[in-house]
């Protein structure tokens, strides 16, 4: 009886042994959310979730240090790929530059139909310009014709007329030709008063008609200027779309993003503002663009130029960046180009401000599915090389690659309305970084 005790309680103590629980708490810096991690260890082995990663330790494990290990290298992870890491502000601003590329490559497209169907008018022009200048030769021949006859008739009315002159020449008296001549003095003196009052008349009218003619140049200049003005820019076109955008570990977050652009009345400039402003109210973005396309004697767009610079808030870490591309539109082959960016990070939760400079290849065309559906592909390879500590005075040069693929699908239901879906995906060569997606839905209407 008393070996079964012994046996029992020997039991009883090794199980409590292996019954112990572990606990850590982790705070958050970015989000400030707290995570409590616990971990049971029953018969020797505990499983364990931390930040979506799961792991099952064993007692001498966690008596070794491994599990404490694991903890901090899973809480470091989470670090560089939070919403305050640089890893979420370069993936912001390579879907911006994504976004900022299809739009490009769409008003490439438009002004480029917009030629074509100016010159395709101006060579109507030219040709109905040809005809009427051949009708107006043909008329101009009629008139001679006409005129040269004219000249014959009149020519044998005048030798009438000087047949009838000489008969009555003959049959006149003396006594006419006195009262002709007192007739012709007083004749002579009233149209040399009659003239002066003419000349008077005329000058007052001439000075009349030389005011009211400046005054209606000047009223045709104003009401010019006031039509430039108006004629210098579009109207407004404002656009408001819905977003979820997917964060590293698999969750969607939503955002709203509310947007407005202005382009020449000739299409050549184009201005463009966008703020973005997610549902936890804790992160927002706003970025200014602006695009200029050079045109070619036969008015198709030959280069695009497009700079940018955005600025975002996530969580108190702060970002401002500045990028510019140059396109080279290939007609229906597409849009190829080439841009640099810079960014600068810094905050309360960044010890290091942090400078980064990188470049971007990309690829965006516009192809017209119906007369009322419009599909605008885009792909960019964006590597940022250097990322340079300004505190500690030292660079990190990194091989990651990012590549984003941009689908962007306008219908237009109106001529004015118009609706727009697009998908993109944004995947890096690091592997702690997964696939990322996001969904966009919106509308464009002007102003």
């Amino acid at each position: 009886m008393k070996r079964l005790i012994i046996i029992l309680l020997f039991l009883f103590v090794t199980q409590l042994s292996y019954s112990q629980t572990f606990t850590q708490t982790f705070v958050d810096r970015c989000t400030n959310e707290v995570s409590i991690v616990n971990a049971t260890f029953i018969n020797g082995s505990a499983t364990v979730a931390f930040y979506n990663k799961i792991r099952t330790f064993t007692y001498q494990q966690y008596i070794n240090g491994e599990l404490q290990s694991w903890l901090n290298e899973t809480y470091l992870w989470w670090s560089n790929l939070s919403p305050c890491s640089q890893q979420t502000s370069q993936q912001q601003q390579a879907q911006q530059a994504a976004d900022a590329a299809a739009a490009a490559a769409a008003a490439a497209a438009e002004a480029e139909a917009a030629a074509n169907a100016a010159s395709g008018a101006t060579n109507n022009t030219s040709g109905s310009t040809n005809n009427s200048s051949d009708t107006t030769n043909n008329s101009s021949s009629n008139e001679g014709e006409s005129s040269g006859s004219s000249g014959e008739s009149s020519g044998s009315s005048g030798e009438s007329s000087e047949g009838g002159s000489e008969e009555g020449s003959s049959e006149e008296g003396s006594g006419s030709e006195e009262g002709n001549e007192e007739s012709g003095e007083s004749s002579e003196e009233s149209n040399e008063e009659a003239s002066e009052d003419d000349s008077n008349e005329e000058d007052t009218n001439e000075d009349e008609e030389t005011t009211s003619d400046e005054e209606k140049k000047e009223d045709e200049e104003d009401t010019n200027k006031k039509k430039k003005k108006k004629k210098k820019l579009n109207p407004i076109q404002l656009n408001a779309d819905a977003l979820g955008l997917q964060n590293p570990f698999g969750n969607y977050d939503t955002a709203i993003s509310f947007g407005a652009s202005q382009s020449s009345i000739y299409g050549d400039v184009s201005y463009s503002a966008n703020a973005m402003f997610y549902s936890n109210l804790n992160q927002a973005s706003l970025s200014l663009g602006r695009t200029k396309m050079y045109l070619n004697d036969k008015y198709k767009v030959s280069w695009i130029e497009s700079i940018g610079i955005g600025y975002s808030n996530n969580y108190g870490a702060q970002s401002v960046s500045a990028s510019f591309m140059r396109l080279k539109p290939m007609g229906k082959k597409g849009t190829i180009g080439m841009g640099l960016n810079y960014s600068t990070n810094f905050g309360k939760l960044i010890e290091n401000t942090l400078i980064s400079f990188g470049y971007n290849f990309l690829y965006a065309n516009s192809i017209k599915v119906t007369d009322r559906l419009m599909y605008s592909p885009a792909f960019i390879l964006a590597h940022t090389p250097i990322t340079y500590a300004t505190k500690v005075d030292s660079s990190l040069a990194t091989n990651d690659v990012m590549f984003i693929l941009s689908n962007s699908f306008t219908y237009r239901i109106t001529k004015t309305f118009t609706i727009n879906f697009g998908y993109t995906a944004i995947k890096s060569t690091n592997t702690d970084i997964p696939l990322i997606n996001s969904f966009m839905i919106g509308s464009k209407l002007p102003f």
